[in-house]
Formats: C-alpha cells, sequence, structure tokens
C-alpha cells in the first residue's frame, strides 16, 4: 500500500488514521501540532512521540516538502517573492508566493494551482495556461516555508496568487481550515481573503460550507471578487470565464453571500485608462457598493511579459514602474468615487519591480 501524505491529513482524517494504527486518538492533535504548528520538516522531528508510533508513522505515511528555489527582495518595496519547486514523479512545478509587510501587517499570498485556466488577458497567470491543481498540503506548505526562511508569523493570509481558488475548490477549503485550526497554525479565519473571479452557483456554495458547524474555525473568511470591470462586454473580453458568468447572476450571489455569513466583501478593480474609468462606470460602481456593505481596492495595472490583445493591446507599451502611482487620471477616479460615498482603497504596487505585483506572477525573475 502507497504512503500517504501526511500533511495533507485534517486533524479528524489524522485521528482516524492514528485509531487504525491502534493507537490512542490524542496522539493525532500531538502529530497535527507539530506539522502545522511547529512546522517540522520530518517525520522525525515530530515530537512527544513514542518510538513504536514513529515506526508506524514511518510505514504508513510521507512528509512532503516545496523546495525553496529562489527567493527575490523588492529594493523599492518590503516584499519578497518565493520561488517554490513542486516534485510529481518525475514531473516539477514551479509557484510563486508572496510576502508583503506594511503598516504593522504580514501578508502572505499563496497559489492554489500552477497556472491558471481561466485566461484573465491583464494577468501573466493567466498566459501560462494551466498545469495542475495544488493539493491542500502545497498550499499550506507555501505559508510554512514563508515562515520558515524570514521567521515572520503572518498576520494575514490571502487566497491571491497563481490560479483561480474557486477552481480548486475542495483543496482550498481544507488548506482554510487547516490554516485557522487552533491546534495548528491558528489564524483568524478574519485575517484570510480568498479572491475569485466569480463562477455561478460557487459563491453561493462557500457561503453555505462556511456556515456548516464542521468549518465555524473559518465562518469568517473573506470574499474579493475581481471585478475590474461593471461592462458586461468589456469584462467578457478580459476575463473569458465571465461570458458564462455574467455580473447579474454574480451579484445576486454576492448578495446571498452576505446575507448568509454577514462577512463584507471586497471588489478588486484593476485600474485600465479610458476603459473602465468613465463617469458609467462610476454610477455603475456606486449602485454596486450599496448592495451590501462592501469596498473597493483600485490596483493599478501592472506590466506583464506578455502581448495584450484588444482591448489591452494599448497598454502593451510599457510604463515607467515609477510612475503607477503618480497617474493624475488615477486620482481623478478615485476622486470622483469618493464623491459618490464609494468606500475605495487604493492598492499599492508592492513587489511591482521583482513582479511580484497584482497579476505579475508567471514563474519569471
Amino acid at each position: 500500500m502507497p504512503k500517504k501524505n501526511i500533511l495533507n491529513l485534517s486533524l479528524e482524517d489524522l485521528e482516524k488514521e492514528i485509531i487504525d494504527l491502534n493507537e490512542p486518538k490524542f496522539r493525532a492533535k500531538q502529530i497535527f501540532t507539530s506539522l502545522h504548528k511547529k512546522n517540522v520538516t520530518s517525520i522525525n522531528d515530530i515530537s512527544a512521540v513514542p518510538k513504536v508510533l514513529m515506526e508506524k508513522l514511518h510505514g504508513h505515511f510521507y512528509l512532503p516538502s516545496l523546495k525553496s528555489v529562489k527567493v527575490t527582495e523588492s529594493e523599492k518595496f518590503n516584499t519578497k517573492k518565493f520561488l517554490f519547486e513542486i516534485s510529481a514523479g518525475k514531473e516539477k512545478h514551479f509557484i510563486e508566493s508572496v510576502l508583503i509587510s506594511e503598516n504593522e501587517r504580514d501578508t502572505i499570498c499563496i497559489s492554489t494551482q500552477v497556472g491558471c485556466n481561466v485566461g484573465c488577458e491583464f494577468c501573466a497567470t493567466g498566459k501560462m495556461g494551466f498545469k495542475k491543481n495544488l493539493d491542500a498540503s502545497e498550499i499550506v506548505a507555501q505559508v510554512y516555508e514563508v515562515k520558515r526562511l524570514t521567521g515572520i508569523t503572518p498576520t494575514n493570509i490571502v487566497y491571491m496568487g497563481m490560479g483561480e481558488p474557486f477552481l480548486n475548490y475542495d483543496n482550498m477549503m481544507e488548506s482554510l481550515k487547516m490554516l485557522a485550526n487552533e491546534d495548528g497554525l491558528a489564524l483568524s479565519s478574519k485575517r484570510i481573503t480568498v479572491s475569485t473571479v466569480g463562477f455561478k452557483g460557487k459563491i453561493s456554495k462557500f457561503a453555505d460550507d462556511l456556515l456548516k458547524e464542521e468549518n465555524k474555525s473559518i465562518k469568517n473568511v473573506k470574499l474579493a471578487l475581481s471585478l475590474h470591470s461593471t461592462d458586461n462586454g468589456l469584462r467578457e473580453s478580459i476575463i473569458p470565464t465571465s461570458v458564462k458568468n455574467r455580473l447579474p447572476d454574480i451579484y445576486k450571489e454576492l448578495s446571498y453571500f452576505y446575507q448568509k455569513t454577514k462577512n463584507k466583501i471586497t471588489y478588486e478593480y484593476i485600474y485600465f485608462e479610458g476603459l473602465n474609468d468613465t463617469d458609467n462606470d462610476v454610477k455603475r460602481i456606486e449602485k454596486l457598493l450599496k448592495m451590501v456593505p462592501s469596498n473597493l481596492n483600485i490596483i493599478p495595472f501592472h506590466p506583464i511579459d506578455f502581448e495584450l490583445r484588444k482591448p489591452l493591446d494599448v497598454f502593451n507599451v510599457k510604463k515607467d514602474i515609477n510612475k503607477l502611482l503618480s497617474n493624475k487620471k488615477l486620482f481623478d477616479f478615485i476622486a470622483r468615487l469618493k464623491n459618490e460615498k464609494v468606500i475605495v482603497n487604493l492598492r499599492s504596487s508592492s513587489g511591482v519591480d521583482i513582479n511580484a505585483a497584482c497579476g505579475q506572477l508567471a514563474v519569471k525573475n
């Protein structure tokens, strides 16, 4: 019988495995804590386990690890990008994670897929294509490896790295519960955000699942929608999956999500000068944010090393990264939104100089 990935097991599954090994149930919590709180890198390092059980663990399980390939540090921002290698048999895959330290917050941005199967026109990850879904252990291991490499315990975690979390739904859910488990990292679910471009049926399912008794540790996970345009036609041209997941349907599910969970919603909005900053955009955004308690994060468009197609082809000319946050029209757009009482924040371009900012992750260094 092949050995099982012990880092992939929830505490409940680990308890069942330990009982099947004719060992007392409480040993599972000891093992889980060593894996997810102490972040041991070897089964031999699991603490307070008797020799007989240690032999059983070696016989039935293995503990995988991400291989750190490269750490790139920004010269302009307090941001680090981590390139990890994942080995699956003869295949090797690479993913990226980002640590952003600012305003007394240490946020780790993690990936859920190798590549992405959404194919957003503005996103370097989407241009890579899809390679594989990450399992739960590969998702949480990014947090543990960044913690190990830097000595920093995250205050916040965002599922905004490579991939679309809702297209790797089950593994995403398992990883959320691991990170919030009180016997593991014990991060409050209020400090975790999952980002999605939006899929019919998925957002409402997420709301229902967060409220299940077995998921109470993650009931306060926040939801962010990658909106980027309130115009269906423009959005469909830059986010291919939105053709079958139109905004009116997504808005209904977002309303359902808030009514069920009472968790505030964040809208992510990459600024495309001249395309999504019209007066009609301002009016639609103002109406949208009155629907449920929410806020809007404006994100400057970050250059990527891929050729953009229409209507974004006008941005193929790379702009000086030092001017990204000094665009007068961008600030005028924000001012117009604020005049309509929209709660809007300008997201910094942390890590843009090392291809670590929003939309730039593509395992290129």
